[in-house]
């Protein structure tokens, strides 16, 4: 007990005091802007051109270049694509508890022995309570390109949320969200796409988010980016 509370303490010094001149050192190298009270914990990394709003908490979770991740969220074990918007208070929900038709009780204290919570009463692992999408790399949660992610919104682990995709503000998603979808609810159902399936097809054939950002600023000051008939250029 001790020494966890002397880790716990450790902790609050380093986070409150120390790690403000960490956010400057990462701010200048990756060009990006970090809130008061952001923290990139463990594994955690900025592609650059990112911003990160006030009290979010990023664990093991890369951020795709020009993404930003709004105040209030809590991110882990999560892959960001490029050029993605997520709004405040923003959750990834990570660990289930069993519901196979099997086991009787739900804590993990019966079902897991690594006493994680301070006790069990399992000798041995008898459910998964992790589910990973690359388990080497500890990814639960995978977030394409060019997506919107409203506030409030909370994605369950297992999910991939494709490139282009649209969640509404307050969605719950449980499973994974087509590229260029529009979803909503509570848990998220898709209610269109975006935009007819060719031109889906074709931007993800582009993939302008993996264009240099020279090209792609050019893009932009042509107009490139407010037509979706523009996708069907031959110059682009």
């Amino acid at each position: 007990m001790f020494k966890r509370k002397l880790d716990e303490i450790c902790s609050i010094i380093y986070r409150f005091i120390c790690y403000p001149f960490v956010r400057i050192s990462i701010e200048k190298n990756t060009g990006s802007i970090m809130k008061q009270g952001s923290y990139l914990n463990k594994g955690s990394k900025l592609c650059g051109n990112n911003y990160i709003g006030r009290d979010t908490l990023l664990s093991n979770t890369v951020v795709g270049y020009g993404s930003y991740v709004n105040k209030g969220c809590d991110i882990s074990n999560t892959r960001i694509g490029k050029y993605t918007s997520i709004g405040s208070r923003v959750t990834t929900e990570l660990g289930s508890h069993p519901l196979d038709g099997k086991h009787i009780a739900l804590h993990p204290c019966f079902y897991s022995s690594g006493g994680e919570l301070g006790y069990t009463y399992s000798t041995q692992n008898s459910y998964e309570e992790q589910k990973y999408i690359d388990k080497k790399q500890r990814v639960q949660v995978v977030i394409g390109n060019d997506v919107w992610i409203g506030n409030n919104v909370s994605i369950l682990e297992g999910v991939t949320i494709g490139d282009g995709a649209v969640i509404a503000a307050g969605a719950v998603v449980t499973k994974n969200a087509e590229p260029y979808g529009i979803y909503a609810g509570v848990p998220a159902v898709k209610l269109r796409s975006r935009f007819e399936e060719d031109k889906i097809a074709k931007l993800l054939s582009v993939k302008w988010w993996d264009k240099d950002v020279k090209e792609i600023k050019k893009l932009a000051a042509e107009g490139f980016f407010s037509d979706i008939d523009n996708i069907d250029r031959d110059d682009h």
